[in-house]
C-alpha cells in the first residue's frame, strides 16, 4: 500500500517530534536497542533470505546463498561491530599501523573472519598529511557532525537486500540521526521484513520504514523537515535530486552549477567496474580459476550490482588473453540460469541480442542471456553502467609487463566512468621482485575500494572497511558519489580501502561466495547463524555445511 502525502508528513512529524530524544540517547541505550536488532535479524533471517530469493526468481537452490549473505549475515555483522565501537572496544591500535603507507589494517580481527574469509587481508589508506594520532582522534562521526533535532531521508536500493539495512544503520549511529527509511518499488516487499527488524527503534519514533513510488521519493527529497538524504542508486537519480533534471554533459565538465536541492546528500551510486588482467604466466587450472572468479563478479545477484564487473581489461597480445576470454564465456554459460529481475534489464538485454557487436555466449534455453563484446564497438559503455549480463573486453598495446602497470592504471582512471572499486588480478603478487607493480597499482588506482587478486565487491562484506566512491567527485560530476557507509572504525577522512588474497585460492576448492559453489546456500546460512548466536551447536553446523 502505498503512503499518502498526510501518511508520510505524520511519520515525519513523530521522527522530528523524537529525534531530539535519539540524539541525546546515552550509548548504553543505543547498544541495547542494537542488540534486539540483532535478535530480531536472527529470527527473521530465514524468511528474509528466502523471500528475496523467491522475488528475485532465484532457479538454483546454492545461489540462495547470495541472499544469506548480502542480507541477514552482513547486517548482523555489522551491528556487531557498530556495538563494539559504541562499547569502546575497537581502539587503534599501533602494531596495525603502517607509517610508510599510512594505512590501517582493519582485517581479519577474528578466529571466524579468518576462517570464512581466509588468506583475505583488508587495509585502509588516509592522506599523507595525516598522523596515526590525527586518524584516531578524529574518529566518531557523531562528534563532528551530529546534531540534535535531525531527521535523515535513506533511499533505499532495489537490488542487493542489505544495502537499506547498512545505510540505515550508519547514519543511525555516525549521525544520531532519525531515519526515514524509504524503500524502491523494485523490493518494497521488504517492508514487513525491515519494520520487524527495527521494531524497537520504531516504537520510540527513532526510525520509520515507508514504500512508494518516484512521486514520493520527489516529495520526500524536498521535504522541509528532512534535514539530509542517504543515496544508493544511480548518478541521474542524484542529478534529479539536487537539480531538478538530467544534466548534460557540459554541464558536468563545469567547475560548478547552482543547486535546486542543497540538503547534505550523502551518495554511494554506480561504477563502470573493470577487472584489470596484468601479463604473466598463467596456467590453463589459473585461467581457468580466475575465468570463474570473473563469472562470479559478472553474474553475483544477477549482474544487478554497482560493482559488478562490467570491463575485463587486457594485454594485448598476451598469449593467454584468448584461452581467458574462452573459459569466462564457457563459466558464464556453465553457471546456469539466472533471472532478469530488475525493471527494464530484458528489454535492454533483448535490444542487444540483435546488435552484432556482441556474442552470445549461452544457450537458447536460459531464459537470460548472457553476451560478451569488444569494448571498442561499444564505446558508450566506458561511460555508463550496463545494468545486466552483458561482459566488454578491452585490449591496450604495451611494451613489457611494468609498462603495463601504468597504461592500465591510467586507462581505468581516466576513460572508465566512475571510482568505487577496481580489481587487479597478477599472478606472483607476493613475490618480491612484483611488489613495486603491486603498491602502484594499490597507490595509483584512485578507487574507493582497490581489490588485489579479489573482485572489489568482497570489501561490501567487510563492516570495518569504507564503502563508498574515490573522494573528490564534484556535486556536478557526482561519479560514484560522496561520503563512506560501513566503516565500522568510524574513521572520518579514509581515503581508499584495500583488500588483498593470494592469486590462487586452493587448487582444490573454489572460495564459498564464487556462484559455482553448491554449497553456499547451506554455508551461509549456518554462517548467519552463528554469527549471531556463537553456539556450540552452530558452529557444528557451520562445519558440516562446508564438508558435505
Amino acid at each position: 500500500m502505498e503512503h499518502t502525502q498526510l501518511d508520510l508528513d505524520r511519520n515525519i512529524n513523530r521522527l522530528r517530534i523524537h529525534s531530539v530524544e535519539f540524539s541525546e540517547l546515552p550509548d548504553e541505550e543505543l547498544i541495547s536497542l542494537l542488540e534486539k536488532t540483532i535478535q530480531n535479524i536472527q529470527g527473521i533471517a530465514y524468511y528474509w533470505a528466502t523471500l528475496s530469493a523467491e522475488k528475485k526468481q532465484i532457479l538454483q537452490k546454492h545461489k540462495e546463498g547470495e541472499e544469506w549473505l548480502g542480507g541477514p549475515f552482513v547486517s548482523i555483522l555489522t551491528t556487531q561491530y557498530y556495538i563494539e565501537y559504541l562499547k569502546g572496544n575497537s581502539p587503534l591500535k599501533e602494531e596495525n599501523y603502517d607509517k610508510i603507507k599510512n594505512s590501517y589494517k582493519v582485517f581479519p580481527n577474528k578466529f571466524i573472519e579468518s576462517l570464512t574469509f581466509p588468506l583475505l587481508k583488508a587495509e585502509i589508506r588516509f592522506n599523507k598529511s595525516m598522523s596515526f594520532s590525527q586518524i584516531d582522534e578524529f574518529r566518531g562521526f557523531n562528534q563532528r557532525i551530529g546534531a540534535s533535532d535531525n531527521v535523515t531521508l535513506v533511499l533505499g536500493a532495489g537490488n542487493v537486500s542489505s544495502i537499506p539495512f547498512l545505510d540505515t544503520l550508519f547514519h543511525l549511529v555516525a549521525k544520531r540521526s532519525a531515519i526515514l527509511l524509504k524503500l524502491n518499488p523494485v523490493n518494497d516487499y521488504l517492508l514487513p521484513v525491515f519494520e520487524k527488524v527495527f521494531a524497537e527503534f520504531i516504537d520510540r519514533g527513532f526510525i520509520s520504514v515507508v514504500n512508494g513510488n518516484l512521486d514520493t521519493s520527489r516529495y520526500l527529497t524536498k521535504h522541509r523537515s528532512i534535514d539530509s538524504i542517504h543515496l544508493t542508486g544511480s548518478n541521474y537519480t542524484y542529478e534529479n535530486i539536487v537539480y531538478d533534471r538530467q544534466l548534460s554533459d557540459k554541464e558536468r565538465s563545469l567547475s560548478t552549477i547552482p543547486k535546486t536541492n542543497k540538503k547534505p546528500i550523502f551518495s554511494e551510486l554506480g561504477n563502470v567496474t573493470p577487472i584489470i588482467i596484468h601479463p604473466g604466466k598463467w596456467t590453463n587450472s589459473e585461467l581457468k580459476f580466475q575465468a570463474r572468479k570473473i563469472a562470479t563478479a559478472k553474474l553475483n545477484n544477477s549482474g544487478f550490482n554497482c560493482i559488478a564487473a562490467q570491463v575485463i581489461v587486457l594485454p594485448k597480445g598476451w598469449r593467454s588473453a584468448e584461452k581467458l576470454k574462452k573459459y569466462i564465456k564457457f563459466y558464464l554459460k556453465k553457471i546456469g540460469d539466472t533471472t532478469s529481475y530488475y525493471p527494464g534489464a530484458s528489454e535492454s538485454l533483448n535490444s542487444l541480442k540483435t546488435n552484432e557487436n556482441y556474442e552470445l555466449v549461452n544457450e537458447s534455453s536460459c531464459s537470460t542471456p548472457f553476451m560478451t563484446a569488444d569494448l571498442d564497438a561499444e564505446e558508450k559503455y566506458s561511460s555508463s553502467e550496463v545494468w545486466n549480463t552483458t561482459l566488454y573486453f578491452k585490449e591496450l598495446e604495451y611494451s613489457d609487463n611494468e609498462s603495463f602497470t601504468d597504461i592500465s592504471i591510467n586507462y581505468v582512471n581516466n576513460e572508465l566512468w566512475g571510482n568505487l572499486g577496481a580489481s587487479v588480478l597478477i599472478k606472483g603478487s607476493k613475490k618480491k621482485n612484483n611488489q613495486h607493480i603491486v603498491n602502484k597499482y594499490k597507490n595509483d588506482l584512485n578507487y574507493g575500494t582497490v581489490a588485489i587478486n579479489e573482485w572489489s565487491a568482497i570489501a561490501f562484506i567487510i563492516p570495518t572497511m569504507p564503502w563508498g566512491g574515490y573522494p573528490g567527485n564534484k556535486d556536478n560530476d557526482i561519479q560514484s558519489g560522496q561520503g563512506y557507509v560501513h566503516n565500522a572504525y568510524f574513521f572520518e577522512s579514509p581515503l581508499k580501502g584495500i583488500v588483498e588474497t593470494n592469486f590462487r585460492f586452493s587448487r582444490f576448492i573454489d572460495p564459498p561466495w564464487f556462484v559455482n559453489n553448491k554449497k553456499a546456500h547451506r554455508l551461509f546460512k549456518n554462517l548467519t547463524y552463528y554469527q549471531a548466536n556463537n553456539s556450540k551447536i552452530n558452529f557444528i553446523k557451520l562445519i558440516f555445511s562446508t564438508l558435505i
